[in-house]
């Protein structure tokens, strides 16, 4: 079939060449949106509007602690102490929220075994390049220290469409959760393309496994 294929291309014209090839371009790109991009946008948005939300309870709960401290320093008293309890209670209940839900955040320090791991398991794939981004606080102010760290990784990819789109949907598949940051797909040489993806996850530890 392929060879029959070849034979028909190699019989059009120049012309006929250029408007097949960039009529395939199209179609990649298009499925590439609709069932990569599209999908993956969609769950960002939700995933930074659930982390805002986060974010905003956790900096108030925060600041209604510290203010709960300052006045039990200078006038200690049980309904205070109570109260500082509740606080820290409802800080303990974010953090579980975290990691609630269907998945929870991959381990900082398994991302890059999982990832191998899917990676010897499409054998279509080459791997130019895996590296660990610095370590950042998901929310930090001079007034509030942030414990929730935000691990990255990125990783770049050769092989074809196919490959590449088997590769994302078994992470998608995993058990655990990782977020997207970006996707940087170019084609190459038709058919093979270069892929550098940028993922990461949410730990409540600062430590990160080096490469």
């Amino acid at each position: 079939m392929i060879s029959t294929i070849l034979e028909r291309f190699n019989g059009l014209t120049t012309r006929e060449r250029i408007i097949f090839l960039f009529t395939m371009l199209v179609l990649i790109w298009g499925a590439w949106d609709k069932f990569i991009y599209q999908p993956i946008a969609a769950q960002q948005k939700t995933l930074g509007s659930e982390l805002s939300d986060i974010k905003t309870k956790l900096s108030t709960s925060w600041q209604i602690a510290s203010q709960i401290e300052i006045a039990a320093k200078m006038d200690p008293n049980k309904a205070n102490k109570l109260k500082l309890k509740e606080i820290k209670i409802q800080l303990k209940n974010l953090k579980l929220k975290l990691n609630a839900g269907e998945k929870q955040f991959v381990p900082p320090q398994l991302m890059v075994k999982v990832l191998e791991d899917i990676f010897k398991q499409n054998s279509g794939l080459q791997l130019l390049s895996l590296k660990t981004l610095p370590v950042t606080t998901l929310t930090q102010t001079k007034q509030q220290k942030s414990w929730i760290y935000r691990h990255g990784l990125s990783m770049t990819l050769s092989g074809t469409y196919f490959s590449m789109l088997n590769f994302l949907q078994s992470i998608e598949s995993l058990p655990w959760r990782f977020n997207w940051e970006s996707i940087d797909y170019q084609v190459k040489q038709y058919p093979v393309a270069e892929a550098t993806l940028r993922i990461y996850t949410l730990s409540f530890e600062e430590n990160w496994l080096e490469l």
